[in-house]
């Protein structure tokens, strides 16, 4: 795919500077459309549809900062999933911790992607892209759970919500027993 490389980097955090920008296996332009290739004998399928070129631009950094980076995992989350019984999760439970919900695997790679788009993003692009991710975030929560910390650059718990599962309205937590473990 063709990339305004010198762009892209200007727009990056200085420590990328030499990280590569190939993140885009699979994919090609055709005129503004970002392509897919299809899959054995499928139709090759629009990922995206740029509106200008610059759109285009903003949509190759974003990608490559969601790639880029590593993400902060040392947040402590209350609750972590071991293992199913009988088609029901069993949690480890942390006496000590940042976050009083299940672990969501999105939240490091969410914060990171954030942090690298702050540098390059103009303010109100940026701003648009943190509403975006809280609210991918919040997608399973009947009442918004998370919030971002424009200064600190992290989500932040906002509620007690809970997660659901959206098709059946199955709330998502320890049930009683389903805690093998508590650790410090």
């Amino acid at each position: 795919m063709k990339l305004d490389e010198k762009w892209i980097r200007a727009h990056l955090p200085k420590e990328f500077e030499n990280e590569s920008l190939d993140y885009f296996a699979g994919e090609y332009l055709d005129g503004l459309n970002v392509m897919s290739e299809g899959e054995r004998g499928d139709p090759d399928t629009v990922i995206y549809r740029a509106k200008d070129e610059e759109d285009l631009r903003w949509w190759q950094l974003e990608r490559i900062c969601f790639f880029i980076g590593k993400p902060d995992k040392s947040k402590v989350w209350r609750w972590y999933r071991h293992h199913a019984e009988n088609g029901c999760w069993t949690y480890i439970e942390r006496r000590h911790y940042d976050y009083n919900a299940i672990e969501d695997s999105r939240l490091p790679g969410f914060e990171c992607c954030l942090r690298n788009m702050r540098f390059g993003f103009p303010s109100d692009r940026w701003k648009e892209k943190v509403r975006y991710y809280v609210g991918l975030m919040n997608y399973w929560y009947t009442t918004p759970h998370w919030d971002y910390d424009q200064e600190n650059l992290c989500f932040v718990e906002i509620s007690d919500s809970k997660e659901h599962d959206d098709h059946n309205n199955i709330v998502e937590e320890p049930r009683p027993g389903s805690i093998i473990k508590i650790i410090d």
